[in-house]
């Protein structure tokens, strides 16, 4: 069973930007001291060119004592709160709109009233007279504050409206994909992801793995094999390591509706790429391989799943496949030559498919290889089970362009495990994984 990962993408609750930076947009003039509360400005004549709009002479009056009180480090900040809806009614034109907003985002960090935060906001917006880039900021906490409401849609609206302002400073991205995971959307989310990620990937950057590795999450946590299996592919692809090719295999293999053989190539890849760990994988694999089929196969698994520690020799399934496979693997040794003759000449491809199964068990996987195409020639009830091992054949023979190739050819639903192990081969040739981006500061 997949363990769950604890990875979030940076747009998750945990990761966006601490409310300080808020804070911080109000300096360099838009700062509570900075804001010049004045009359309203008229020109003496016609002639003259008309000033900036200035404060509105009622809500100056309205404002003075409540900035007094704000802009002093021991005011009594709860009686400000008090004087809101005073001021809020005294409000004339977009000036006052951006001089109360900025105040009430003060006003509201120093009370930690996330409310009056987000009121503050809303009217600096509304005011329409700060720069795009505190617009942008802006908007981006408004989906904070919406998304820790678990009001996704409105969360989702601002995000992108931080997008839109330019904002950079935290990736909205992956929060908007966020949004639809909250909203229970998993499709529509792993796509918005997915068109994330490639879009990364276009313009020559590696996205982090934080971010595949919440989609392989989702997909998990939704049950959606292909979404897993696209995941999964990305993962191994940017950051080739075992610890992602644990997640993968181990999402895949639960999702996907893999018949028993199915099941047993997944488990052949987790074996190459060194993942293959609990007991009940190694008990799967013997299963599905058979003592009695795949002697030689088996004692190798049974060897290493003791080496891992997953098994002992006294185990009942170890003790009673070992002495199955160990008088098998002789059988087939001495009779696999006779079996890959009589496999020529038969009508059908069912003898070559048994000749491939007994040279792959004994590790001969040119020959393996050979019969496996003899078998697809006369015909086969499983070509794209025969395909799959043809390709693994072939990459263990030493032909991985060859293996690359033949598994392209595989369809159905054991299209999936024929992806994983072309990224298999391609990883086998990628230089070593750069380390993942960093994350944004927790807040």
């Amino acid at each position: 069973m997949y363990r769950k990962s604890t990875h979030h993408v940076a747009g998750s609750r945990k990761r966006f930007a601490p409310r300080a930076v808020l804070a911080a947009a109000l300096a360099s003039g838009m700062a509570l001291g900075g804001v010049a509360v004045s009359a309203p400005a008229f020109a003496k004549d016609k002639k003259e060119a008309p000033k900036a709009e200035g404060n509105s002479a009622a809500f100056a009056a309205a404002y003075a004592p409540f900035q007094t009180i704000v802009n002093n480090p021991a005011g009594d900040f709860a009686a400000a709160k008090a004087m809101v809806p005073t001021i809020q009614a005294a409000i004339q034109n977009s000036t006052d709109k951006n001089t109360f907003g900025l105040a009430l985002i003060s006003l509201g960090g120093k009370l930690k009233d996330i409310p009056l935060e987000k009121q503050g906001i809303e009217l600096a917006l509304d005011g329409g007279k700060i720069s795009n880039a505190q617009a942008g900021l802006f908007h981006f906490f408004l989906g904070k504050f919406a998304y820790d409401e678990k009001n996704y849609a409105e969360a989702r609206t601002q995000f992108q409206a931080a997008q839109q302002a330019g904002y950079t400073d935290n990736d909205a991205r992956p929060a908007i994909a966020e949004t639809y995971f909250g909203s229970n959307q998993a499709v529509e989310g792993l796509k918005y992801l997915s068109d994330v990620i490639k879009q990364e990937e276009a313009a020559g950057r590696k996205a982090p793995n934080d971010w595949m590795l919440r989609g392989l999450q989702v997909a998990y946590q939704a049950r959606l094999a292909p979404q897993a299996a696209e995941f999964s592919e990305m993962l191994v692809h940017d950051y080739p390591s075992q610890k992602s090719w644990l997640s993968s295999l181990q999402v895949i293999r639960a999702v996907s509706p893999f018949d028993p053989q199915g099941q047993l190539d997944m488990l052949r890849l987790m074996r190459a790429t060194g993942t293959l760990k609990e007991r009940n994988e190694y008990v799967e694999y013997i299963q599905a391989a058979d003592p009695r089929l795949m002697a030689g196969e088996v004692l190798a698994v049974l060897d290493e799943g003791v080496k891992a520690g997953a098994l002992t020799t006294s185990d009942p399934i170890y003790t009673e496949a070992k002495t199955t496979a160990t008088t098998r693997v002789a059988l087939d040794r001495k009779d696999a030559p006779a079996l890959a003759a009589d496999a020529k000449s038969a009508a059908n491809g069912s003898t070559a498919q048994g000749a491939g199964d007994a040279f792959f068990s004994l590790g001969d996987y040119a020959q393996a290889a050979a019969m496996y195409q003899l078998a697809l020639d006369k015909g086969v009830k499983d070509r794209d089970m025969i395909l799959t091992r043809l390709g693994i054949s072939q990459l263990n023979a030493g032909q991985p362009d060859q293996a690359k190739a033949t598994l392209q050819r595989v369809g159905g639903t054991r299209a999936t495990i024929a992806r994983m192990w072309q990224a298999y081969i391609d990883s086998k040739n990628a230089p070593p994984a750069p380390p993942a981006p960093p994350a944004p500061p927790a807040a």
